[in-house]
């Protein structure tokens, strides 16, 4: 047969395997549909509900706070209220409660014990009060690895008998020409600062030295200390400022220990206010590290500065001045220790330096993070030998205040 030939002849082959690929992507096509769709990949999974995982609680002066750690916001906002005169209640909607969440003995003169419990819709927690009083309940966001959680501060009520005695005490020693001095502890109770070499914590390093200073101060004649804060508790960076006012302070000294990722930083500086920025970029970021401890606590930023508020009367009495000189002093003391490698006097905008009318320095005593400094600032004879050192340098500088007065100056608050 001609294969050039128009007419009718035998289908190619071809086709017919075509005609059978169409049938059998038909029935592939059929057993697809058939087939339960696959879950799609961005399909979100059932956020478990939060959970109250702890709870925790400090002691102070004149108030005791509560601390309920959560897995996750409340599915509602809390529920705070007094059920009646001596209990008042937190309710965490859609909130469930781990298992080693027990009942807490508190026991101090505000707070008998915390009671947590588990209802259908959510979880209570009973806190049983001492004293007449108007705890307030806020929650606060995860923030700088501190998680999700409702705060409850009780407060003291008020005592005007306290009061009346603490001013008369004050009146006293200001009436003898005692110089005042305010001892800072940095940080305490649910903020504790730097965590260090083998977690060692700053707050707990501050609190051991800050009463080491402040016994050594008592011995000198002429001399009365007192610390902002006496244990391990939360205290806001302007309440402290408020506290050395009270005592009407002639000098302040915020205690710290420096950090740095660098784990072979090391050195022992001193900070003064700054009206105009910091001395260095390592400095700005300090003091907002510092500065940043209030929101750990559940302090609002507040609005504005108040530097521009306070610059006239700083000028006037010249407190940048002398702090600038305490600051030298001290730090010169400190550098005869040989363990200390001093990186000398700077400024930055420290809160805790804003006092109006109070010379105020800020030591930073070595750094947490180097393992060699964090041994030393560990140790209780170094404690004790850098309050020594520090103890040396307040009295040279009231010596050299005191010779200022005599040839015609003023005398640092007294």
């Amino acid at each position: 047969m001609n294969r050039n030939s128009s007419g009718p002849g035998p289908r190619p082959p071809h086709r017919r395997a075509r005609t059978g690929l169409v049938a059998l992507g038909f029935s592939a096509l059929l057993l697809l549909t058939a087939a339960p769709a696959p879950p799609s990949a961005g399909a979100a999974k059932a956020k478990p509900s939060p959970e109250l995982v702890r709870v925790r609680f400090w002691t102070a002066p004149d108030h005791t706070r509560i601390v309920l750690d959560l897995t996750a916001p409340p599915g509602a906002e809390p529920q705070f209220k007094l059920a009646d005169s001596l209990t008042y209640e937190v309710y965490l909607p859609l909130t469930r409660k781990s298992p080693v969440v027990t009942t807490e003995f508190v026991g101090d003169s505000l707070v008998a014990d915390i009671f947590p419990a588990v209802s259908d819709a959510g979880t209570s927690i009973r806190i049983r009060l001492k004293q007449v009083t108007t705890p307030l309940g806020f929650m606060l966001p995860a923030a700088d690895g501190n998680p999700d959680r409702v705060v409850v501060d009780v407060p003291s009520p008020p005592d005007p008998e306290a009061e009346r005695q603490l001013a008369e005490r004050v009146s006293e020693l200001k009436r003898s020409s005692r110089m005042i001095i305010a001892i800072d502890a940095g940080h305490g109770g649910e903020d504790p600062g730097a965590i260090g070499y083998r977690r060692l914590q700053e707050s707990d390093v501050t609190l051991a030295t800050a009463k080491k200073l402040k016994a050594q101060l008592d011995l000198i004649p002429g001399v009365s200390a007192f610390l902002t804060r006496t244990g391990d508790y939360f205290i806001p960076l302007r309440k402290r400022i408020e506290i050395a006012r009270r005592y009407q302070a002639d000098l302040m000294i915020s205690l710290h220990c420096n950090a740095s990722r660098d784990r072979d930083a090391t050195g022992t500086e001193i900070y003064f206010l700054s009206l105009t920025g910091a001395t260095d970029e390592a400095s700005r970021s300090l003091a907002e590290a510092e500065n940043a401890a209030d929101l750990a606590g559940g302090v609002s930023a507040q609005g504005g500065d108040d530097l521009l508020s306070i610059l006239f009367d700083l000028r006037q009495n010249d407190t940048i001045r002398r702090s600038s000189e305490l600051a030298e002093i001290l730090i010169d003391a400190l550098d005869r220790d040989t363990r200390l490698t001093t990186r000398g006097v700077k400024q930055a905008g420290f809160v805790v330096l804003k006092a109006p009318e109070i010379p105020s320095v800020l030591v930073e005593l070595a750094f947490i993070t180097n393992a060699r400094e964090a041994a030393i600032l560990k140790d209780g004879h170094f404690q004790s030998k850098v309050a020594d050192l520090l103890t040396t340098g307040i009295e040279s500088y009231r010596d050299q205040r005191a010779r200022a007065s005599a040839n015609g100056g003023s005398a640092p608050g007294n």
